[in-house]
């Protein structure tokens, strides 16, 4: 029976299985400190056999594609990956292996670096020719065009750092004379820009603390870009106008649509590089995963399985300690994949990840907010803009589903004063001996009195587990295995002024082709996994939740139905499909 604790009839039962709950479920602020994590994976955290057939399925694909330049062990290796037996074989592998689950995941990924092709790439068919039996991510697309990159500013794999400005950064070194040279802005001017709101900035300022990684394969080089877009005055459409490769102007030149073509295209690949080590240090490992595991940590150890809110968060929990768990082991440590992958070595990756994470607290991370935060909000300052257009919609969806569901739980404000498992979950999650969650609660220290709150901050973290998780990780498939567009890693130094580069010169700064391997395996892994899906739960017994669940349900497919209309007219932006929007952080 779901109840709140001060109306159940049997509380002894209620702290009973709570005070076992808690000996499970304990913090660690050792393994990424200060931030709160897990100290185990709990047995309930382990995978589901669902989710390990996904990732089995996902495996034969990639090590067919892996071995497949070989045509006469791929041909007999594709008869071993289509046999039930060897996937029966492979499942028993996994399930033996689940008292230290990373233990598979170490086997797996030695086996894929058997087969990952050596050298530097130096032509773009050899890193065409690692997709053998994997499509390239969009392959229609000129990834080198300026209208591409504008795309993937707005509805791309990391579409949340775009912002208005209305001054001139100091840091930057943009002119009329450079303005003028891209088209459409010849009589145009930096301050009509600023001053009618036509001019957009994506800084990566927060990668300033990088420092130059070396695994595996020698020196790779961080840069701090800024990017700079704007609108004509004739058109809303954005366009790409300068790229200045660090944050210091006296240190870093400038490059424009007029600069050298090679040495506008590697400026082009520092800025999608930087984007892609933003993306997986800060807006997807520090923003969601870090994030929301102190939220699980505390609901289990202080809302009893009975409470309301536990029923409805659980669900959008599923699996997150455990991937956590595997990020924390084998991704972010010495020798693992960022460590490999990303420009930056571990130490630094790890220092960054951690100073995003503290650099906001709770209340300043709500979808809406984060986009009024960046003045792009209303859609008359960026007409353009799928990641904030089909995201309201989720977010919205979500919040309605929330309020009506509490509703049924709390008549009225006297109800949450009450809840003392509430106040208890509260407490935890703002605690320096609980989450450290910073400016949690309605005063910011943990305190939550209105029905209002409670529902805004219950439907951020159901935003940050579905919609707000899969906006970044999905496109790590999608977009973002193919190394030319996305160089997780540069193995050069980044353009000077004053000389013409040529296309070895820009073939010279992507990743080697093992490394670019690597990044198509890893990639596609996390991408591709879609274990849940938005809005079905199966856990609810109470049938007064049964109506307002369908109501969301069928809010969700109105959803789908209007960004499926809109991709009809833009390109294409599928990561906010609510069919597409799995419930937790499950990868």
């Amino acid at each position: 029976m779901i109840t709140l604790p001060f109306q159940d009839k049997d509380p002894k039962m209620r702290n009973f299985f709570l005070q076992q709950s808690r000996s499970e479920y304990r913090y660690n602020y050792d393994l990424i400190p200060p931030l709160a994590i897990s100290d185990t994976v709990p047995e309930a955290e382990l995978p589901k056999f669902g989710w390990i057939f996904q990732l089995l399925q996902v495996g034969a694909k990639l090590i067919e594609n892996s071995i497949s330049t070989k045509e006469g062990i791929a041909r007999k290796f594709r008869i071993v990956l289509s046999s039930n037996l060897f996937r029966i074989r492979m499942l028993v592998k996994i399930l033996f292996s689940l008292s230290d689950p990373t233990n598979f995941f170490t086997s797996a990924g030695e086996y894929i670096l058997k087969y990952l092709r050596k050298g530097e790439g130096v032509l773009l068919e050899e890193y065409n020719d690692l997709f053998k039996t994997i499509e390239i991510p969009r392959k229609d697309r000129d990834f080198l065009s300026d209208e591409n990159f504008v795309k993937m500013r707005l509805a791309g794999w990391n579409p949340c750092l775009i912002e208005s400005i209305d001054k001139l950064p100091k840091k930057l070194a943009l002119t009329d004379s450079i303005l003028r040279l891209a088209k459409g802005f010849k009589n145009d001017s930096v301050e009509s820009c600023l001053k009618e709101k036509r001019m957009f900035l994506v800084d990566y300022k927060d990668l300033s603390f990088l420092e130059n990684g070396f695994q595996p394969n020698g020196e790779k080089f961080c840069y701090a870009p800024i990017a700079v877009l704007a609108k004509s005055k004739k058109s809303n459409e954005l366009t790409l106008v300068a790229i200045q490769t660090g944050q210091d102007s006296k240190k870093f030149p400038i490059f424009s649509t007029g600069s050298d073509y090679w040495a506008w295209q590697m400026a082009k690949a520092v800025v999608n590089s930087a984007d892609g080590n933003h993306h997986e240090l800060i807006s997807h490992l520090g923003l969601t995963h870090l994030v929301t595991e102190p939220f699980v940590i505390a609901t289990h150890r202080q809302l009893s399985k009975f409470h309301p809110i536990f029923q409805l968060l659980v669900p959008h929990f599923t699996g997150t300690i455990f991937i956590n768990h595997l990020a924390k082991t084998k991704l972010i440590a010495p020798n693992g994949g960022v460590d490999y992958l990303l420009s930056g070595s571990i130490q630094s990756d790890v220092t960054v990840t951690i100073q995003n994470h503290l650099k906001y607290g709770f209340n300043d991370l709500d979808f809406p907010s984060q986009l009024k935060r960046r003045k792009i909000y209303d859609p008359k300052i960026l007409e353009y803009y799928p990641y904030r257009d089909d995201g309201l919609l989720v977010w919205n969806a979500i919040q309605n589903w929330v309020g009506s569901y509490l509703n049924l739980y709390y008549p009225d404000n006297s109800f949450i004063t009450k809840d003392y498992e509430l106040e208890l979950w509260a407490k935890e999650i703002v605690s320096e001996l609980g989450g450290r969650v910073k400016n949690f609660g309605e005063d910011g220290n943990g305190k939550i009195t209105t029905i209002s709150y409670l529902t805004k901050a219950i439907t951020q973290i159901i935003f940050t587990c579905s919609a707000g998780h899969s906006s970044v990780n999905f496109p790590q498939k999608e977009l973002m295995i193919y190394a030319p567009e996305v160089p997780l890693g540069l193995y050069d130094k980044a353009p000077d002024s004053g000389r013409e580069y040529t296309e070895k010169d820009y073939f010279s700064m992507l990743p080697t082709l093992d490394m670019a391997s690597l990044q198509l395996n890893l990639g596609y892994t996390l991408g591709a996994i879609y274990y849940t899906k938005l809005g079905e739960y199966k856990n609810f017994e109470d049938r007064k939740v049964f109506s307002i669940l369908q109501k969301f349900q069928k809010e969700l497919k109105e959803i789908e139905q209007v960004i499926e209309e809109r991709n009809k007219n833009r390109y294409s932006y599928t990561f906010m499909l609510p069919s597409k929007i799995t419930q937790s952080i499950n990868i």
